[in-house]
């Protein structure tokens, strides 16, 4: 036994003496890992063989945008839409018997977009007729805008349809007429009765139940208690 001992330890001297004399070093243990995505069987590379932008995390997804509640804003509850003002009375009156918070209000909804052909607006009414009156006599229909934004403008149509909008604008330009075109939602009034946030929480479904009975096309809704508020 003492002369197996012997052996390897000389053996060891001897490997080691050849190791340093050929400037060699010794093999490490190398780390190795397995790629993400790399299942049984399939390559397992070392660390040192591994790109550095795969060994970097991977990038953190962007977070959602929050909720309306969660950025502070508080959020109503629109029942509605009512054809006649009586019947939203009658909702309204129904929900204040319980004690609940409502009020019937008309509402500004946006409609379909549509697409203005004009001309920009001139510094007083009467340079807008005048204009008006040139353009008369082309042929060419139009109107002075009496009120809005582009008021003292000329207005030769809104479409519905981008297109017929901009094929106006390109022949009026080729008259030599600097018209502009823009997009206009179109907006119309709505009878809504509207419910401060947490409100709708006090109603119970049998009474809403009722409630669609009487009238089948009623709906109710969550919006922004800013842009429905009352003037």
């Amino acid at each position: 036994m003492r002369w197996i001992v012997l052996a390897l330890l000389l053996a060891n001297i001897g490997l080691f003496a050849w190791f340093q004399a050929t400037g060699r070093a010794p093999a490490m243990v190398a780390t190795a890992e397995r790629l993400p995505g790399t299942g049984e069987g399939e390559t397992v590379r070392l660390v040192s063989e591994v790109p550095a932008e795969q060994l970097a995390p991977a990038a953190a997804k962007p977070e959602p945008d929050p909720e309306p509640e969660a950025r502070g804003e508080s959020l109503c509850t629109l029942i509605g839409p009512f054809e006649e003002a009586y019947q939203g009375e009658d909702v309204t009156e129904r929900l204040r018997a319980l004690q609940l918070d409502a009020d019937l209000r008309e509402l500004e909804m946006k409609g379909q977009m549509r697409y203005w052909v004009f001309l920009a607006p001139r510094e007083t009414r009467r340079e807008a007729f005048r204009k008006l009156r040139e353009l008369q006599a082309e042929g060419i229909d139009s109107y002075v805008i009496p009120d809005g934004s582009l008021t003292n403008g000329i207005s030769f149509g809104i479409f519905s349809e981008p297109e017929r909008a901009e094929n106006l604008a390109e022949e009026l330009r080729g008259r030599g007429h600097r018209v502009r075109t823009r997009e206009e939602p179109q907006t119309y009034l709505e009878r809504w009765v509207v419910m401060p946030p947490g409100e709708i929480d006090g109603l119970a479904e049998e009474f809403w139940s009722q409630l669609q009975s009487d009238y089948p096309d009623l709906g109710r809704r969550r919006n922004l208690c800013s842009e429905v508020a009352a003037d």
